[in-house]
């Protein structure tokens, strides 16, 4: 079986149920600027894009800088709708057990990010967090991934990625590791277009997959 050495997740929609915490924000940036609801199929749809791109397509402006930083502003102050998944402190902490490096990989600001880690107990789980600002290019580009597998000192073929939209398979799959697909998130069952090399359907799902002597630990 395959050793791992680092296993990578998306945030929102895999290790947090940030649903509110994401549709709020789109709902009052929308609102207060002026725009036409959207129904949050439509936001979900969107969830995991580059936030400007998600706005573009909402709004059809150009320039949505503005709309952006009122969505991060909103998150900052409203980390308390962020939840853990069920299962999600367990897992981190069998797989901190064993050895592996943990990182984290979101389209997400940093702040809100990692306030949201930390309020839901989960931070201290992590080796290395990248965010939006951290990189030029962001999901499905494979530079995320590839920037925190540097930092950890590790390889792609030695790293699995986990995640629920499509393009965090895709940035997975381009910057070469194992994909892992979970169909609780905001794309729900839509995972499976994606072609991840797994699919899960909880957390804790993700241990067998990862830690060879799990099946006979438990």
């Amino acid at each position: 079986m395959q050793v791992f050495e680092v296993i990578l997740f998306d945030v929102d929609g895999t290790l947090l149920d940030t649903s509110e915490f994401i549709f709020q924000a789109f709902e009052h940036t929308l609102e207060h600027a002026g725009f036409p609801e959207k129904s949050r199929e439509e936001i979900a749809r969107l969830v995991g894009k580059p936030l400007d791109l998600c706005y573009e397509i909402l709004t059809g402006v150009e320039d949505v800088s503005g709309l952006s930083a009122m969505h991060r502003a909103f998150q900052v102050e409203h980390i308390d709708l962020a939840r853990a998944y069920p299962g999600t402190r367990d897992t981190l902490e069998a797989l901190k057990r064993s050895g592996l490096k943990i990182g984290a990989v979101t389209t997400r600001a940093r702040t809100s990010t990692l306030a949201t880690l930390s309020l839901t107990g989960l931070a201290t789980y992590f080796d290395h967090v990248v965010a939006f600002e951290d990189v030029e290019n962001l999901k499905p580009h494979p530079e995320p991934i590839l920037k925190t597998l540097a930092f950890l000192n590790s390889q792609p073929d030695a790293a699995v990625m986990v995640g629920d939209t499509d393009v965090d398979i895709a940035a997975g799959r381009n910057a070469g590791t194992l994909t892992v697909g979970v169909t609780y998130g905001f794309h729900g069952l839509e995972i499976l277009r994606s072609c991840p090399d797994h699919i899960i359907d909880d957390i804790a799902a993700v241990l067998p997959l990862v830690l060879p002597l799990f099946e006979h630990q438990r």
